[in-house]
């Protein structure tokens, strides 16, 4: 376990930064061994932490291998990279060494794994999205408890969220941006039809390959099967998309608390902001009392008919939205139809010149984008 005091030492900071040892532990070793080096008798933090009973020398060896677990070390399997981070849990491209199958793999953390809660809604995910199976949402295959670590293993999408599509390339052609919206609408449909509620449709949950118009939506951590939603006082899922009924903890929640969040998912794609701005508190109060800014709806920024989805799909009262997905989807495919921007088969979009031309637009303004910085 050789390895150079500066390495070291980087390497017990992040153990503390990430919770897998104490601050303050990690604070008293470096001072041991600051004052050991000073009497002449120098000595490694590993040394420290294992004769102070921190950890054992087998956790240690395996947080070394993995660099303290960013890198995940899965029998069977080599580690390609990182695909994402978040409170409970890394996601990593994974190459399976059977039969070289390229995989998602969802690691949880140490630290939230100490919650049983957690782990049995982790656990859930995992098994919902092994029950599920269509082509608008990621695909899940095993899960559970591997080298003491909870893990899923997902398929992995060759692309990347639409936040950072939008953070990249900035707002999206109408004519993509109702091309998405209809692909995830789709999905919506299918987990309606299994009796499933999302409740966190947002671009960060919704996976986007350019190339091929692709989109998957991922991340069914506050699904709710049967409508069910809330307590009253209690809201999941995230502020910005937040449907009135969901901000308001409301317990009857329908298909119809997706369609909002796809409402503001839709704007921010073609306007490249929020529909509302604020901290956690105030957007959750906007979603129930604030109205749409018109200015940034009606003043010739986006078209009339995107003006009209987004007025309907973000109406406060659920009864005007589009009430269930397929009104919506066949709503936007009459807007293709009329249009003719999109016109090109929905299950072949990579096969259409008009399809390919808008994505390579999309794709050349992405790579500016990426130079200038």
């Amino acid at each position: 376990m050789a390895i150079d005091p500066a390495t070291e030492a980087r390497f017990f900071g992040r153990l503390a930064v990430k919770g897998i040892l104490q601050r303050g532990d990690v604070e008293q070793l470096f001072d041991q061994a600051r004052a050991a080096a000073d009497a002449g008798k120098p000595v490694s933090l590993a040394t420290l932490a294992l004769r102070a009973g921190l950890i054992d020398k087998d956790r240690l060896t395996h947080l070394f291998r993995t660099d303290a677990e960013d890198v995940p070390d899965i029998p069977g399997h080599l580690y390609e990279r990182k695909l994402g981070e978040g409170g409970s849990a890394n996601v990593f491209a994974v190459r399976r060494r059977a039969d070289g199958a390229r995989l998602a793999v969802k690691i949880m953390h140490d630290t939230v794994a100490l919650d049983p809660a957690e782990v049995q809604a982790f656990l859930e995910e995992a098994k919902l999205l092994q029950e599920l199976d269509h082509p608008n949402v990621v695909k899940g295959f095993k899960s559970g408890k591997l080298a003491g670590r909870y893990l899923s293993f997902m398929e992995c999408v060759e692309g990347r969220s639409l936040q950072e599509a939008i953070g990249e390339g900035g707002a999206f052609d109408e004519e993509a941006a109702l091309y998405v919206v209809l692909q995830v609408a789709r999905a919506l449909e299918y987990l309606r039809g299994k009796g499933i509620v999302h409740r966190d449709i947002k671009p960060g949950n919704i996976l986007y390959v350019p190339e091929t118009n692709e989109v998957k939506v991922i991340d069914l951590g506050f699904a709710v099967v049967g409508g069910g939603g809330g307590d009253g006082t209690t809201t999941r899922g995230t502020a910005a998309y937040l449907s009135p009924e969901l901000a308001r903890g409301e317990g009857d929640l329908d298909v119809r608390s997706d369609i909002y969040a796809l409402g503001a998912t839709l704007y921010q794609l073609v306007l490249g902001e929020l529909p509302f701005t604020g901290d956690d508190e105030e957007l959750v109060q906007k979603a129930v009392l604030e109205g749409l800014s018109a200015e940034a709806t009606k003043g010739g920024r986006i078209s009339a008919h995107m003006h009209y989805f987004i007025e309907k799909m973000m109406a406060k009262d659920r009864d005007i939205r589009y009430q269930d997905p397929q009104e919506l989807m066949a709503d936007i495919e009459r807007q293709i139809e009329g249009r003719k921007s999109l016109d090109f088969d929905p299950a072949d979009p990579g096969g259409d010149e008009e399809a390919q031309r808008i994505q390579k637009q999309r794709l050349a303004r992405m790579k500016r984008r990426r130079k200038r910085r």
